[in-house]
């Protein structure tokens, strides 16, 4: 499997560890195991008819789809069971269906959550697909490139799969390359504010104008790829720029502010960038009392000096780019 989607699968692993472990009550562990292509009859009727998450993002389709045995075993624990009851030959009943839909709705928000480091789209789940079948998948559906999740529960191994069109593989590379390294590292951004300007006043700004960018306290953001997904506020370790982390909004998006000061970069292995939580404390690459680059409508268009102004941070321009 190529570098960025096997990152991605990987990402995912991680991340939905957590939330079976939630759904099942107990300790989880996620293995991704890459399998390079098979086609679409591979997948057994008892999978073809399990609940399902079905993505339709720039170009491509991706689906996640849960072995029955495995269905089961969260709906049975979510509706109060042990999660030990045997898997029977019937359909899901409508309340179990219900209870699916909304656990596979939190799968594609993690699955979303990833995604949506390397895209300037969030994948557009499927409303008429809450179970997988292969209609699911308009082109591409006879080859299947499949990643197979092993979950360790209860002294046995169940199956999630995710799959992606062998067709819309050349359209998930190109989204997932921007979101890791060969490192499996994510590139962070850390901005603040935006002004009350938009982009064509900003175009008239020139050396010595000031714009106001953030409050002092907190109005930083952090972008993974073009996504804010974190509150900061500024700090300093030693002679470098820092950001603490005051809170995740994950699934939410601000959108790209006309104006923006760039108030420096890191990056974090995506498992570091799953996990980061309010206290975190990220050191950046930008020397403190250095020019900051101001970015306006997603461009660099000056470079800066930071000041305080009415209470609220802002930048002094220094240097049209």
């Amino acid at each position: 499997m190529r570098t960025a989607v096997s990152d991605f699968i990987n990402a995912f692993a991680s991340s939905s560890s957590d939330l079976l472990t939630r759904a099942l009550r107990k300790r989880v562990v996620v293995q991704a195991e890459e399998i390079s292509s098979c086609v679409a009859q591979d997948l057994t009727d008892a999978v073809l008819t399990s609940p399902a998450a079905v993505l339709h993002g720039a170009g491509c389709t991706m689906a996640v789809v849960l072995e029955r045995q495995l269905a089961f075993s969260i709906l049975e624990t979510l509706l109060g069971g042990d999660g030990k009851g045997t898997v029977e030959n019937r359909p899901f009943s409508d309340v179990e269906q219900a209870v699916a839909a909304s656990f596979m709705d939190k799968v594609a928000d993690c699955f979303n959550s990833i995604w949506r480091w390397g895209s300037d789209k969030d994948l557009v789940r499927d409303s008429m697909a809450e179970y997988f079948s292969e209609s699911a998948f308009p082109s591409g559906k006879e080859m299947l490139l499949l990643a197979v999740l092993n979950v360790s529960w209860d002294k046995s191994w169940r199956k999630m799969y995710v799959c992606i069109p062998d067709s819309d593989l050349d359209a998930a590379e190109a989204v997932l390359k921007n979101a890791f390294d060969s490192d499996g590292n994510v590139t962070l951004s850390v901005e603040m504010g935006s002004s009350s300007l938009d982009a064509e006043e900003a175009g008239q700004l020139g050396i010595g104008d000031v714009v106001c960018v953030a409050p002092p306290e907190g109005g930083l953001m952090v972008r993974a790829g073009k996504k804010a997904f974190c509150l900061a506020q500024s700090g300093a370790v030693g002679d470098s720029v820092a950001a603490s982390i005051l809170c995740r909004y994950e699934g939410q998006d601000s959108g790209t502010p006309a104006v923006a000061a760039l108030l420096g970069t890191t990056k974090r292995h995506w498992k570091e960038v799953l996990a980061l939580d309010a206290g975190d404390l990220l050191v950046l690459d930008r020397p403190r009392l250095s020019p900051v680059p101001l970015m306006v409508a997603g461009q660099l268009k000056a470079e800066g000096q930071v000041i305080v102004i009415d209470k609220r941070l802002g930048v002094r321009i220094k240097k049209l780019l």
